[in-house]
């Protein structure tokens, strides 16, 4: 599976990388980090913002900053989630989204539910190289066990996994880049990720 992954990633992210060098974007590029809820996507970007000394940015801590810009009192996207429900809230990752399209040589790590939107897509691809953070589903449940479940996804294992199963599809079709990083620790990631933008 770890070579299929590979080859998959190559032939993704080779052409759009190379285009970038030859137009002289290459360091001007951002890295956006997507993949499931406690894929470790915001210990790699920390990672990988120390390895490149690039401007770390949290998606979820760009809409929770607007929200208490426009409502006066702070809450978590979770919090967020439960009020506005899932209508509202992606409109509010969308409009955090339209808000970092200035956005140059940094890495962004997005919400889960980012990508299932097809404006947010557009957005996320236009934005950077899109990079799946590909953790199995039993990693993710254990790892729920201790940090809980985001409101969206329901609560048993069950939800979680027919919710995993329906975003991993979209994930890989918008990624440029996928990386498995079930035994990775966030430095490897960071490796990983940079071994295949080097190349």
């Amino acid at each position: 599976m770890g070579n299929d992954h590979e080859k998959q990633s190559r032939k993704r992210s080779g052409g759009g990388l190379r285009a970038a060098r030859g137009r002289g974007l290459f360091n001007f590029m951002n890295i956006i980090l997507i993949g499931f809820a406690s894929c470790g996507k915001s210990a790699a970007a920390a990672a990988l913002g120390n390895a490149t000394s690039r401007n770390c940015v949290d998606l979820d801590r760009v809409i929770e900053n607007r929200y208490q810009q426009v409502h006066g009192n702070a809450a978590s996207c979770r919090e967020i989630f439960r009020k506005l429900g899932a209508g509202c809230f992606t409109e509010l990752e969308t409009d955090a989204l339209n808000s970092l399209r200035g956005l140059r040589s940094s890495i962004l790590s997005t919400g889960g539910r980012a990508p299932m939107s097809g404006q947010n897509r557009s957005l996320l691809k236009s934005m950077g190289t899109v990079v799946y953070l590909k953790c199995s589903v039993n990693i993710i449940l254990k790892r729920m066990k201790s940090k809980g479940s985001p409101a969206s996804m329901g609560s048993t294992e069950e939800e979680i996994s027919a919710e995993w199963n329906r975003r991993d599809p979209v994930y890989e079709n918008l990624a440029d880049i996928i990386i498995v990083n079930d035994t990775l620790t966030p430095d490897e990631t960071s490796q990983a990720i940079l071994c295949k933008l080097n190349n």
